[in-house]
């Protein structure tokens, strides 16, 4: 009964167009409430434990330390490199949207902040160049995924501190899938070019490739120094975040395009950002308590071992749970919800801990660009000004072959763990 009046109220709430982290935090008050069995001085304690973590600290550090990277200009330089490598093969443009994403990974550790950076200025680019909208929106969607894959990555921060794996092998973790995902991407796009009449620009000289690598190489260097930290037991992820901040100060510094006034409004802007991340961390937390005391996760782990006792079906069927999942609630949330849950089925079928946690952040991450809701996909329409509808068709391809990588490191176990165990 709890379970239904909570679920039911949810969906309403969501419907009714109530922040996520509010809907699951009302709805979980209003069914214990109804329930009557709980005190309800419970709540708050509950609310509060969710974000009671000292590894959630790493969550503002790298906000803020992203957006100080992008003071001096770092994604224009970002793209300036892309370009000039790799400009000239097939697909042009949309080849430099994906690298530009790849690149960008090791600044933004976001999803929402690549396309927001890299669309802006990309998306504009690339209908000027005569691409069709759609797929310059299409394209910029589907890379930002990179964001949160290549380190520092803020989802895995947010798995890592859930789950208690380490967030340092996360980061390892993430690495040979991004990389994968990438050149997956550019490969169709490849093929794509020939069918759409995408052309390239000039090859650029070396000398420019050298120049724009130099003055890109402050961007490059800083995820080289938080996951070389890492690695090496200098410092914890959270640390990391602090170094990575005070790595941004010099950069920004030394470009001199920050002022005092410009160091305050960041830090205003990456607290309003991360206490946006933690109110729906809260609301997951006391909504996935009640889910835990109810027993959800015993219903659900005998419903996913009655459909199979072969490890690989129930781990498509998890997959595919979490998908459809990420299709509708923010991947934040559905995390703290669900992979409390079925992480623990997952490892106990033989699924070590680091490759399910980057298999489960991969398929959440695909269900934000694909509809009904793809949050993602929403934002590069916006930027790019396409109806949201119109671009349905065309991330089929794109999403297929994310699918694809994310299937890969379900089932090959060295895509995830060769790293971390080589250098952890």
């Amino acid at each position: 009964m709890t379970l239904t009046i909570m679920l039911v109220l949810f969906a309403v709430l969501l419907i009714a167009g109530t922040p996520m982290g509010f809907a699951m935090g009302l709805s979980s008050v209003a069914a214990l409430w109804v329930q009557g069995d709980v005190p309800l001085i419970q709540l708050p304690l509950r609310f509060f434990n969710a974000i009671d973590n000292y590894a959630l600290m790493a969550v503002l550090l790298f906000i803020l330390a992203g957006e100080l990277m992008n003071v001096g200009g770092i994604t224009q330089r970002i793209v300036s490199f892309a370009n000039a490598l790799i400009g000239h093969i097939r697909g042009g443009l949309a080849q430099v949207n994906i690298l530009t994403s790849i690149l960008f990974a090791g600044v933004s550790g976001s999803a929402m902040a690549d396309t927001a950076a890299v669309g802006s200025m990309l998306i504009p680019a690339m209908k000027k160049e005569g691409y069709d909208s759609r797929f310059a929106v299409v394209v910029t969607a589907s890379s930002s995924l990179i964001g949160p894959i290549i380190p520092p990555s803020i989802t895995a921060v947010i798995y890592g501190s859930i789950t208690g794996v380490s967030i340092g092998q996360l980061f390892l973790a993430g690495v040979i899938p991004g990389v994968l995902a990438g050149g997956a991407m550019m490969t169709l796009t490849w093929f794509l070019a020939t069918r759409y009449g995408w052309t390239p620009s000039p090859k650029a000289p070396w000398r420019k490739v050298a120049r724009t690598f130099v003055s890109t190489s402050p961007a490059l260097t800083m995820p080289l120094i938080i996951v070389g930290g890492i690695v090496s037991g200098v410092f914890t992820p959270t640390e990391a975040g602090a170094v990575a901040v005070l790595y941004g100060i010099c950069v920004a510094l030394l470009a001199r395009s920050m002022g005092l006034k410009d160091f305050l409004r960041f830090i205003l802007t990456s607290t309003k950002l991360t206490a946006s991340a933690l109110i729906v961390l809260a609301g997951a937390g006391l909504f996935g308590w009640v889910l835990t005391r109810e027993g959800f996760g015993f219903m659900l782990q005998d419903a996913l071992l009655n459909v199979s006792e072969n490890a690989v079906v129930v781990m498509l069927v998890i997959m595919l749970g979490l998908f459809l999942i990420g299709m509708f609630v923010e991947g934040t949330a559905a995390m703290i919800i669900v992979v409390p849950i079925v992480a623990p089925i997952a490892v106990g079928l033989g699924y070590h801990p680091v490759q399910f946690g980057m298999t489960a952040i991969l398929m959440l991450l695909l269900g934000a660009i694909t509809p009904p809701v793809g949050i993602i996909a929403l934002l590069a329409c916006r930027i790019g000004g396409v109806e949201y509808s119109r671009v349905f068709g065309l991330l089929v391809p794109y999403v297929l072959i994310i699918l694809v990588v994310i299937c890969a490191v379900a089932f090959i176990r060295p895509l995830t763990t060769w790293l971390p165990d080589m250098l952890l």
